[in-house]
């Protein structure tokens, strides 16, 4: 069965709102209709967060201990807070009023069979239920009833009804969507005594309102964290890391920390989560004293606090090239004097990389014109060796004389100087 209209909003009783029949000028109509946008802009304030959860086991919250049961049916209450965040700042409507509520729940990651809705806030109308194997939407228009004026329910947190399921397939993380396949005009939605974004009375989760909590059957299972094994940085380069969270199960990634101590004392690293915590960012910028191993340890929590996941990554700092001993044994990007120097007929240079990467070595005269280039090609990592008999690109004997060579890699450019005595 196809649903045909969302939960109707009634305008709150005791409204100015009045109609007026009669003729307007098409320009006067035209300044009226551009002065009335500006007052509603200026007086209604677009309707903020209010907070919308999934509670399982009674206690009237949504926290980690909250979960479907992966065999059987389990009662699924659905609580709005129309006042406040979770956090308990204030929401953005500061009128009374509950007189409506459009539900869509989805399911993500499996599929579900959805058993019946049991309103909970009095007599109501509204279409039938509909729904998929991965969607679920109800719409209730809520009636006045012993002597409850709904357009004056005060704010705060109410319970909106119970909706019985179970898993069908798969591991489902269940939460709130902001529509629904099955009709493009149906929003998770209450109607109250404010103005939402479209001026209606009706908030729609999204862009004014998007607080909400779900639930899943992991409810204890750890975020998901990504983070380099190892970085490595040209000499005096700044230093950043990404690292990334994800969810396993409905809700926020809690926490995301990166733990410095291993950095040098005064180091002015700095680690910086982006909100939601679903990224963020490592900074450092080394000295000249800096070289070596460093590990940072980052670490990500879900909804339960005691269930985290944790990445290493270690930092490699090269140090400078005119530091390194030839007999180092971790592989470091290095370029090392050549011996005998002065030398002739022949000199050896040394040089060393960290990971494999294309290696450019080249001999320059005085005038920093390139007269030999002894290597241009990927080398694997580690130390290396060139002998180099003195000859120009051309296999000719060059002059005696002061030269340079440099060595160009992925991590660095180092060069030194040589003579050629002859």
């Amino acid at each position: 069965m196809k649903l045909t209209r969302e939960a109707s909003v009634s305008q709150p009783r005791g409204s100015s709102a009045r109609l007026y029949r009669g003729t307007i000028s098409r320009p006067l109509a035209s300044a009226v209709a551009v002065l009335c946008l500006i007052l509603a802009l200026a007086v209604a304030p677009p309707a903020s967060a209010q907070y919308i959860y999934i509670d399982t086991n009674g206690d009237g919250f949504n926290s980690w201990n909250d979960s479907l049961n992966t065999v059987g049916n389990t009662a699924v209450d659905i609580w709005i807070n129309i006042g406040a965040n979770r956090n308990g700042s204030s929401g953005g409507c500061n009128k009374p009023g509950l007189v409506s509520f459009s539900l869509i729940i989805k399911a993500v990651g499996g599929t579900m069979t959805w058993g019946a809705f049991t309103n909970a806030m009095g007599p109501a109308s509204g279409p039938p239920s509909v729904s998929t194997p991965t969607e679920y939407h109800i719409a209730v228009a809520l009636a006045d009833s012993a002597g409850i004026d709904r357009t004056q329910l005060p704010l705060g947190m109410y319970k909106l009804g119970t909706l019985n399921v179970s898993i069908a397939s798969g591991n489902p993380c269940l939460d709130f969507a902001t529509s629904t396949t099955m009709s493009p005009r149906h929003k998770t939605s209450y109607g109250m005594g404010c103005h939402g974004q479209k001026f209606d009375n009706t908030n729609r989760l999204g862009p004014g309102w998007a607080d909400e909590d779900g639930v899943s059957p992991l409810p204890s299972a750890p975020p998901f964290l990504t983070a380099p094994g190892m970085v490595l940085p040209r000499y005096l380069d700044p230093v950043v890391v990404d690292v990334h969270a994800a969810s396993t199960s409905c809700g926020p990634v809690s926490s995301l920390t990166a733990d410095l101590s291993a950095l040098p004392a005064g180091s002015n690293a700095v680690f910086t989560p982006a909100s939601g915590n679903q990224s963020g960012t490592l900074t450092w910028q080394p000295t000249a004293a800096d070289h070596g191993d460093f590990l940072v340890s980052f670490r990500a929590t879900g909804k339960n606090p005691n269930a985290a996941s944790s990445k290493t990554t270690v930092i490699r700092l090269v140090t400078n090239p005119t530091g390194v001993r030839e007999t180092d044994p971790t592989p470091v990007f290095a370029l090392w004097q050549s011996r005998p120097n002065p030398f002739n007929p022949t000199t050896t240079i040394v040089y060393s990389v960290p990971q494999s990467t294309h290696v450019r070595l080249i001999v320059y005269d005085i005038s920093g014109r390139s007269v030999a280039r002894l290597v241009d090609r990927v080398e694997s990592p580690g130390r290396h060796e060139v002998h180099w008999p003195g000859l120009d690109d051309r296999g000719q004997p060059l002059a005696s004389g002061v030269y340079g060579y440099r060595l160009t890699t992925a991590f660095g450019t180092a060069t030194r100087r040589l003579v050629l005595a002859r």
